[in-house]
């Protein structure tokens, strides 16, 4: 990021506290042996351009690796469970205690200041850690001088700052990153937030991260796609107007027009940005260098804060390195000049396989056998809120054909078309299909389609729906056929979803699986959970549920969402070729998205021909 041209870097959150720590992965500033490493992480974003700043966090409520939970339990302005720790009710932090905790923020503050940091930042926002939840009075319920009004329960994190800044001296930059509002019972409203910044400013800070939303709503913070650009912008102008240092927006702000436009308007004096820079580190340059077509798309699917919250590593869907940046690009070889590989299949994974493989230096021709590109990423488009998923596939499918891939659809690959190629390599990236099945397909019902054909528009749709199966292409497809608002109009579409889990969606831990729950019951979608189809008749379905067995009459549309299942076939076909066969994506096994672009890269760093 430091050398993509970012004026700052903000480093993750750093532990102050040793035995409650954040999670297992974060960064610790408890103790001088962390100091070293610290300051290599410092050195390496000076030498790429930037200034590092460094984020400080006491977990508090949310505690998620503890030495002793005997002895270092969860800590709270107040007695109250967490939403990320409900079954630990946290202890009322003593007086004792916050004067401990304060110390270790100075300590943690001189730390990172031994380490060369430029800046530093106190996190108190989201509900989140202890000084977050000192500031809300969804869980200060003190009757001391911490707690009550916004005044008293604003003490404690000024304390800190005042500390901090006595520490730390007069030069050293300190933020503090904040929420603009919470959007929740009892939550700091855009009003609380600008009597904070003041109250901040006063105290010695610097400069204002203007952040939003809580823990509560996880969507509010790491907002998915669908959400405006900038969704915030207009709260944090709010509080810019309330004070007199600068103030930094985030939110959604992946687009770099949005975020010229912001500054321009003097909206915000700082953009920050977070998953834009994920997938695409070199933005900042790209802008510079008026290559605004280069800049890899965000998809706002969050499966990278999704994966590193869960411990899962760290990916991104379109950004191959994310996770992996110490293996390099892929770079162009004179040696693989007039070899030529053969791409089979144009959705994510091969897209990207042709790009890499032409950026190494081959001579690489993509077949599609339908005439379009994209595969099921380019059906992912379809559904509510996904409208940036078309922005990734249209990226791909630029930049195959700016290097020069010889793109050919319409064009079935058979084994004898692989032969006649004459290929020096092939990848198979065939992707996969619906998984039909026959009690349903085969049934009494004269009108059963499946939900890839109901999302994109090709089949009849009726007004009394049943889809079966509630993964997410079931729930979309719910979403999406639904009557956007329900009115108990006459003639309105009703949609039941049938799940036999308990859950619907259930391998979905991204904040967009509370919206598009939320956007079902506003739309009056049945959801059955825990229920499985017992027979199929010309109008009806009948499923049990907790033992009993139940009907649903009239129903003129069966929706199949059972899943999906690899196409693969031409791997086996082609496993006699004296040539290298490398299978990736979902024609491995069906999956998400950046498992097809990484097989990508991974495939072509591994050509040996």
């Amino acid at each position: 990021m430091a050398k993509g041209g970012a004026g700052a870097v903000v480093l993750e959150v750093a532990d102050v506290d040793e035995h409650r720590r954040y999670n297992s992965t974060v960064i610790g500033m408890f103790d001088d042996k962390f100091i070293p490493k610290y300051k290599e992480m410092v050195d390496a974003i000076h030498d790429g351009g930037s200034k590092a700043i460094s984020q400080l966090l006491h977990a508090g409520p949310i505690p998620l690796i503890k030495n002793d939970p005997t002895q270092y339990g969860p800590l709270c302005a107040s007695s109250v469970p967490h939403i990320y720790n409900l079954n630990a009710i946290p202890q009322s932090i003593t007086k004792e205690q916050m004067a401990e905790i304060k110390q270790m923020f100075v300590d943690a503050a001189i730390r990172v200041v031994r380490a060369g940091v430029d800046g530093i930042e106190i996190h108190c926002a989201h509900n989140h850690g202890l000084l977050g939840t000192f500031v809300s009075a969804i869980h200060n319920k003190r009757t001391d001088e911490y707690g009550g009004n916004l005044t008293c329960r604003m003490k404690y994190p000024l304390e800190i700052v005042e500390a901090i800044r006595q520490a730390v001296g007069p030069d050293m930059v300190l933020g503090v990153r904040m929420s603009s509002a919470y959007d929740e019972v009892d939550g700091l409203t855009l009003e609380d937030s600008c009597r904070m910044a003041r109250m901040f400013e006063k105290a010695g800070i610097d400069y204002i991260h203007a952040t939003h939303g809580s823990l509560i709503s996880s969507a509010n913070i790491m907002l998915p796609h669908g959400t405006p650009q900038g969704f915030f912008a207009n709260r944090a102008k709010a509080i810019k107007e309330s004070v007199n240092i600068p103030v930094g927006t985030i939110g959604r702000i992946t687009d770099p027009e949005i975020a010229e436009e912001l500054l321009e308007a003097g909206v915000a004096d700082i953009i920050f940005m977070g998953r834009a820079l994920i997938v695409d580190p070199e933005l900042p340059n790209k802008i510079k260098e008026g290559r605004e077509e280069d800049i890899r798309p965000c998809l706002g699917c969050n499966e990278c804060v999704t994966a590193a919250m869960f411990g899962n590593g760290f990916y991104c869907s379109m950004n191959t390195l994310s996770g992996h940046e110490l293996e390099g690009e892929v770079v162009y070889d004179e040696n693989n000049k007039g070899k030529k590989v053969l791409i089979i299949g144009g959705g994510p994974g091969g897209l990207e396989a042709a790009k890499q493989a032409a950026i190494a230096g081959y001579d690489v021709t993509l077949v599609e056998k339908e005439n379009y590109l994209g595969g099921q990423f380019e059906l992912a488009a379809y559904p509510p809120t996904k409208q940036e998923y078309a922005c990734g596939v249209k990226y791909l499918i630029n930049q195959a054909k700016k290097h020069g891939v010889d793109i050919r659809l319409n064009t079935e690959a058979t084994k004898e078309f692989v032969v006649d190629m004459k290929p020096d390599a092939v990848i198979v990236a065939t992707g996969g299909k619906p998984i039909e099945v026959k009690w349903i397909t085969e049934s009494a019902h004269p009108n059963v389609i499946g939900a890839w054909d109901a999302i994109r528009g090709s089949a009849n749709i009726g007004i009394n729906i049943v889809v079966i199966g509630g993964g997410l292409v079931g729930c979309e497809c719910a979403d999406m056929i639904a009557a956007p608002h329900y009115c108990r109009q006459q003639y309105a579409r009703k949609v039941t979803v049938i799940e036999m889990q308990d859950y619907v969606m259930a391998d979905d831990f991204t904040p967009q699986r509370a919206q598009m729950m939320v956007r079902l019951m506003d739309k009056n979608v049945d959801i059955l959970e825990g229920a499985k189809v017992k027979e199929i008749s010309a109008d009806s379905i009948t499923y049990v549920k907790d033992g009993e067995i139940k009907t649903v009459k009239h129903v003129d549309t069966i929706i199949s969402a059972v899943g999906t299942q690899s196409v693969n076939g031409l791997t086996e076909q082609l496993k006699d070729l004296d040539v290298p066969v490398i299978t990736i994506g979902d024609a491995v096994a069906p999956r998400k998205i950046h498992f097809a672009t990484r097989e990508a890269v991974v495939a072509v760093k591994n050509l040996k021909i």
